[in-house]
């Protein structure tokens, strides 16, 4: 698996395409280095700065892809509101991480390892009925799945706690350490090395998942 935390290459650039042209021949890099069943994810936060919106998820998706030939499998978005309060009011409220890989047939994907905790089963999305059609891929699915529900693409803390019927009476933000750490479970395998660019932060969030961090440097892959 490889992790790459843009914040800083963003924060320090003067524009959107300072940003981008700081991270050339990363991708191809990290392209040549991957496994077939490896994956990279990439937190890439939206920024606003002089009055303008910076859109740099959707950005360095489209320059990540043109540098090297990865396939972008979804993004993922973590609130931030509470963490953002001292900023000014038009801000991001969310920070995106790209999920991509390089071999869309082989890519490992853990998902039961990151499901959130459940409703009762048969009342979560079809009444009583057990099995449904998967909106993306056309296929029958089960509609109550005993390891958790799917945690879609926006994850939140949610609180069932308060009343008796487990239906969500409260949801909070993930710090985005734990948002990492749910993407080490699911896109990682037991043991595995995760291979990290600019992404010290997290290194806590990797090695309790029972994964050795290497810390790589651009150019050197």
């Amino acid at each position: 698996m490889y992790l790459v935390d843009l914040r800083e290459q963003i924060r320090s650039s003067d524009s959107l395409d300072a940003a981008l042209r700081s991270t050339d021949g990363v991708w191809e890099d990290i392209y040549e280095a991957m496994e077939p069943t490896e994956t990279l994810w990439v937190i890439a936060p939206n920024d606003y700065r002089d009055g303008r919106m910076w859109p740099c998820a959707l950005a360095f998706a489209d320059y990540i892809r043109d540098g090297a030939a990865f396939d972008l499998k979804n993004t993922i978005s973590v609130h931030s509101r509470e963490a953002t309060t001292d900023e000014p009011d038009l801000r991001p409220s969310y920070c995106d991480i790209l999920f991509l890989v390089r071999d869309k047939r082989n890519y490992q994907f853990h998902k039961d390892r990151i499901r959130v905790s459940h409703v009762y089963e048969g009342n979560e999305w079809g009444d009583d009925r057990e099995t449904g059609q998967s909106a993306y891929h056309d296929t029958e699915v089960r509609r109550y799945n005993p390891e958790g529900k799917d945690p879609g693409n926006v994850w939140l803390r949610e609180d069932r706690t308060q009343t008796s019927d487990q239906s969500v009476d409260e949801t909070g933000t993930l710090s985005l350490s734990e948002a990492v750490r749910r993407c080490v479970l699911a896109g990682s395998g037991d043991g595995e090395t995760v291979n990290a660019l600019w992404a010290d932060d997290f290194e806590d969030a990797i090695t309790a998942e029972n994964r050795t961090m290497n810390d790589i440097e651009a150019g050197t892959l």
